[in-house]
């Protein structure tokens, strides 16, 4: 373990994870939720928030990983060039696909639980105070972002840089 691989993969971390706050606050809003700003906060709001959040730590876990080993190969490859643009790129890449795999987890969750209980608001539901909705949502989330986990790391292995050895005759 490099001491530069692990800094800067916990800035990378650091960012994503910010990043990933507002973007669930865009999803807030896009939703119609309004519930962060009230004096009591909701349960049901915070079992929704909590629960992308979760599914969003598992990938970038694996994501995190994969981003150290790729800056310690990156680093010590004397095949390229400029190491700066490639860790970017491969930062840039597995963040990409664990908002992706995120998001798409929450949407399909989604429309399977539309599927099952009807065509359901989340802004109504959260109004409502229907933990139990929100309850199961939540299980289904973190249980469909556990069970694609392996794909995923094989996805994003996908992209890791090569490392060339010499063979000596």
């Amino acid at each position: 373990m490099d001491k530069q691989s692990l800094f800067f993969t916990c800035i990378v971390v650091i960012v994503s994870t910010l990043l990933m706050l507002l973007a669930i606050q865009f999803l807030a809003k896009k939703l119609n939720i309004k519930s962060e700003f009230e004096k009591p906060l909701k349960i049901s709001y915070s079992i929704w928030y909590i629960s992308i959040l979760i599914c969003f730590f598992l990938f970038l876990k694996v994501a995190s990983e994969l981003i150290e080993n790729s800056i310690e190969i990156i680093i010590y490859s004397k095949t390229i060039e400029n190491t700066f643009i490639t860790v970017m790129q491969k930062v840039i890449i597995f963040t990409g696909f664990t908002f992706f795999f995120t998001f798409t987890s929450y949407f399909l969750v989604d429309k399977i639980l539309q599927f099952t209980f009807g065509k359901r608001s989340d802004d109504i539901e959260i109004e409502k105070e229907n933990i139990g909705y929100f309850l199961i949502k939540a299980i289904l989330l973190i249980s469909f972002a556990l069970s694609l986990i392996t794909i995923f790391e094989h996805f994003l292995k996908w992209f890791m840089p090569t490392v060339e050895t010499p063979f000596y005759h």
